[in-house]
């Protein structure tokens, strides 16, 4: 199962970056992968990495970026495969990243690294956040002490990141000797004894460093417990009676003693080799925060930023698309009286597709990604997390389902398999239903597009509430069928930290570049497609298809039919075939504004896309998958509906 140890006849070095959340990992493996990065999942599990292949100091690495974990007891799947990595045998060199500024929790997760004895290093990252609180760090004593090489960096500016990879390539060259954490006497006399009756079967079967396998025993971790009580059930139970004798010794609970244990050994180690100086000046930083988890405060931040996100994508937004949009439309009059025919109809679905992407799309797309990078980056987001739990806790929905709603704003996708970390079912179930019905990023461009250019700034605020509060009213809903609590909600919340540029910069192209890879070629083919269906008059048998639809019940045009249908397969192509089937650039010219207010409405609660739908299929199901399609059809029939009929 575990291998202790790694393979010397590799040809490449493997070296996995591990540590807590919001450490800086993703940082480190950015600053030397490019763009040359590859996605996948854990064999057997959902749980995704990212991988590269980096050439330092004249040897070709394997940098692995492995899920936060704060603990090697793993307590959830992310946690777990995190660990059974480290403990398979394929790396060389744990890159153990830590957040120097709070240098004595992440410890914790330093010293079990420690126990596993695989050859690592720890990256102090942040050291400049940690020196401005007062703390002055002695490095070599920290090597001294646990035998690990340690390498101060910050790695947003990319400091100290080239030696950190030169001391890893040196470890795993000339080899690793730990200083293994000692505990005090009652504690290594039971491991002691535990050692002492260790059975060859065991030992077999868990070739992995025996003493971290007792000590995994002692903390009650679920997978080694089971693995032994199969092989020696005897020896399992001698584990349970050094335990529980252990625990009667401190009276403390037996699940919590050797825990309990390290975090002394941990704040000893770190009184050891940290002194923290006192500040007399309150920091800028920690006033904001001071300001944001006041109640009063904190309303008002989360209400101000959702507005300036919106407000400032809407306003950039406009002033992009103004300023293509004559350009595009002179070159489309050339193209019309130039190409004709067949060639012109392909030319024409091409030309339709490319200024939709330039001229609809990526006007409100760029704004959107630029504000919730910056949202990031400076720490806000997980602090409107805190900010909206206590309101989600009356809508039945666990307080760890604020991370997954807030990522539904860029998309619906990693919203959902961010689920995936709630602990039970049915907060997973709900929390999946609910994510659909955020506005992401590609239906609030529609919004913005449309309502926003059409309707003004209040219609556009009123759709954003309404969408919150049907969110809100379905989890409600469905949370009635449960009569579970949700608990309340415990992450790790990060300092505010000034956004950098060069970060930013590059998490918006990655996401541009995922549009025009991914989306954009879909938008060209769907235009032809349409231009085609248009030419052969396949279009009007789809639009009398969804007639009852579009004419009965929203009261729309029924050229619109496809429009609706091509939004299955990504939201944006609503807006972006809107023109094409009106044959106008100015829809106000064809619809009226309660007929923009319906198609809003409706195109933004419909069926999720492609890509989401197989997203619900693949981490809740098929039930859940198809419920969520049944769910956001109804509620979008009814709800644009009843505006249709009533407005």
């Amino acid at each position: 199962m575990w291998k202790s140890g790694t393979t010397s006849d590799k040809s490449e070095l493997v070296i996995a970056l591990a540590g807590q959340p919001n450490c800086g990992k993703s940082t480190i493996f950015n600053a030397v992968a490019g763009f040359k990065v590859n996605t996948g999942n854990f064999s057997g599990t959902t749980v995704s990495f990212t991988e590269t292949d980096v050439y330092i100091g004249g040897r070709t690495i394997r940098l692995i970026d492995l899920p936060g974990t704060y603990s090697l007891t793993a307590h959830d799947a992310a946690e777990r495969v995190a660990r059974d990595y480290l403990l398979s045998g394929r790396v060389d060199v744990i890159i153990n990243v830590i957040d120097t500024s709070l240098l004595a929790r992440s410890l914790e997760l330093t010293l079990q690294l420690i126990e596993m004895d695989v050859p690592m290093v720890v990256a102090l990252n942040m050291f400049d956040e940690a020196q401005k609180k007062g703390m002055e760090i002695d490095i070599p004593k920290l090597k001294s002490l646990t035998g690990v090489e340690a390498c101060p960096l910050v790695a947003v500016q990319g400091s100290g990141v080239h030696e950190l990879f030169e001391t890893a390539i040196r470890v795993a060259q000339e080899g690793f000797k730990r200083v293994a954490p000692v505990y005090d006497r009652d504690v290594e006399e039971c491991i002691a004894a535990i050692l002492a009756r260790y059975p060859s079967a065991l030992r077999e079967r868990l070739a992995v460093d025996e003493r971290f396998v007792v000590i995994q025993l002692l903390e009650m971790d679920e997978e080694f417990e089971t693995i032994t009580r199969e092989t020696d059930s005897d020896f399992m139970e001698y584990v349970h009676e050094c335990r529980r004798s252990l625990a009667q010794i401190h009276d403390w609970p037996e699940s919590g003693v050797f825990a309990s244990h390290r975090h002394a050994l941990v704040l000893d180690l770190f009184e050891e080799v940290a002194v923290v100086k006192s500040r007399a000046a309150v920091s800028p930083g920690e006033a904001i925060d001071r300001f944001i988890i006041n109640p009063v405060g904190g309303l008002a931040a989360t209400v101000g930023v959702f507005f300036s996100m919106f407000a400032v994508s809407f306003w950039i937004g406009n002033l992009i698309a103004g300023l293509v949009e004559g350009p595009l439309d002179s070159f489309g009059i050339y193209l019309n009286g130039h190409v004709s025919g067949s060639a012109g109809i392909l030319v024409s679905g091409i030309y339709d597709g490319f200024t939709a992407g330039v001229g609809i799309v990526l006007p409100y797309l760029i704004p959107l990604l630029v504000v919730l990078s910056l949202l990031e980056d400076t720490g806000l987001l997980p602090r409107i997390a805190f900010m909206v739990d206590g309101l989600l806790h009356r809508f039945g929905l666990h307080g760890k389902s604020v991370v997954p709603i807030i990522m539904g704003y860029g998309c619906n996708v990693p919203a959902i398999m961010a689920a995936r970390n709630l602990e039970y079912e049915r907060d997973r179930v709900v929390t999946m239903l609910m994510v659909p019905f955020i506005a992401c990023s590609a239906r609030t461009v529609i919004i913005l597009a449309l309502a926003g250019k059409y309707l003004g700034a209040g219609y556009t605020t009123l759709i954003y509430l309404g969408n919150i509060a049907i969110a809100l009213g379905i989890s409600s809903a469905l949370s009635r069928f449960s009569s579970d609590l949700s608990p309340g909600i415990i992450m790790d919340v990060p300092p505010l930290r000034r956004p950098y540029l060069h970060i930013v910069s590059r998490k918006v192209w990655v996401r541009i570049l995922e549009f025009l890879l991914f989306a954009w070629p879909i938008i060209a083919v769907s235009s032809i497609a349409l231009a085609v269906f248009s030419f052969i008059g396949i279009d009007g048998a789809i639009n009398r298809l969804f007639s009852p639809v579009t004419e009965i019940i929203l009261r729309l045009p029924s050229e619109l039919g496809i429009t609706l249908f091509l939004g299955i397969f990504r939201k944006e192509l609503t807006l972006i075939m809107l023109n094409s089937a009106l044959d106008t650039a100015d829809v106000s010219l064809v619809l009226s504004s309660e007929q923009i207010l319906v198609l809003v409405v409706f195109t933004v609660l419909y069926i999720p896309c492609i890509a989401t739908i197989t997203t619900l299929w693949k981490e809740g199901g098929a039930k859940v998958a198809l419920l969520s399609i049944v769910l956001n059809t109804s509620v979008a029939l009814a709800v644009a509906g009843a505006v249709a009929w009533l407005v």
